[in-house]
């Protein structure tokens, strides 16, 4: 598939453009009809919302380093000790989340050796208990290991080429457009994209951004457009067909209002978290919930 070379000679080339790999893997998604691809590939260009859990490559361990006196001598840039800290606070310090978009970081690749992390003065307090002789912090800042901007373009990289060159291999190169979203469905592209770029057995997180294009996309009394959204967001077919009967038991009983989902519907919902995280159901605990009210709201008009 001529789209698919396209990312797999961007990625694999001398000066590699992975920016440019991720606009073409942006147009792959909508053809192929790949709700996670499509979203993590949105997160890498525009950067990922402060709420969201980050994938692991994009978490960084830092070096606390400050200056310090006391009355007689004043020592600069030295490591400051961490260890008496609250467990909370010393990963609060000692990691860094980057949510910035794929550009940025590739920026800051550039001038590496001068990037430095704010710490805030609220924090000096507790880094002089691990002073001794009297000494205070002045100053106090994070920096990240050498090569560990590198490190995260290489990770989108290194990912995006596996999915590409596997996704080569499960797809035939003659596929018309018209042919992908069912072609993506039965080679199972979403599981390929989940293990390539995330790794086997992984929670997929969806983010409050994602569960506010549910609403938009669940047309009110639709059951199509409901169960193309559940199974974007790996709703498992038997599950799908059990709503849908839970769905038709309620309507019989009069039990669904205008106000409130009906029992049936709500015992399904309840199921259904009770999977979330498991093998059942790779979308986490906390975006669950919230992922199937806003979708069954939608369906039955309750709601903004």
């Amino acid at each position: 598939m001529q789209l698919v070379d396209e990312i797999v000679d961007l990625l694999s080339s001398a000066d590699p453009s992975v920016e440019n790999a991720l606009f073409k893997a942006q147009v792959l998604a909508h053809r192929l009809g790949e709700a996670d691809l499509a979203r993590w590939v949105e997160s890498e260009l525009k950067g990922y919302a402060k709420d969201v859990e980050l994938p692991s490559y994009r978490i960084v361990s830092i070096t606390i380093l400050g200056n310090a006196s006391n009355e007689a001598y004043r020592v600069s840039e030295q490591p400051l000790p961490v260890m008496h800290l609250d467990p909370v606070i010393r990963e609060k310090l000692e990691k860094k989340r980057l949510t910035q978009s794929i550009s940025v970081i590739e920026g800051w690749c550039k001038e590496d050796k001068d990037l430095s992390i704010v710490i805030a003065p609220e924090f000096y307090p507790l880094l002089n208990k691990g002073l001794g002789n009297g000494y205070q912090v002045e100053r106090a800042w994070g920096k990240p290991s050498m090569g560990a901007m590198l490190q995260v373009v290489a990770e989108v990289r290194s990912r995006l080429l596996e999915f590409a060159l596997k996704l080569s291999d499960r797809l035939p190169a003659e596929a018309g457009r018209e042919d992908m979203k069912q072609l993506a469905q039965e080679a199972h592209v979403g599981d390929l994209f989940r293990n390539s770029v995330f790794g086997d057995n992984t929670t997929i997180v969806v983010g409050s951004g994602s569960i506010q294009n549910v609403t938009n996309s669940v047309v009110k009394n639709d059951m199509e457009s409901l169960v193309r959204v559940l199974r974007e967001h790996q709703v498992a077919e038997p599950d799908i067909q059990a709503l849908q009967v839970a769905i038709q038991e309620d309507a019989t009983g009069g039990d669904a209002s205008e106000k409130s989902l009906g029992p049936k519907v709500r015992a399904w919902i309840g199921s259904m978290v009770a999977k979330a995280g498991s093998a059942g159901w790779k979308v986490s605990i906390s975006a669950a919930g919230g992922l199937l009210a806003k979708a069954l709201g939608a369906y039955y008009g309750i709601g903004p």
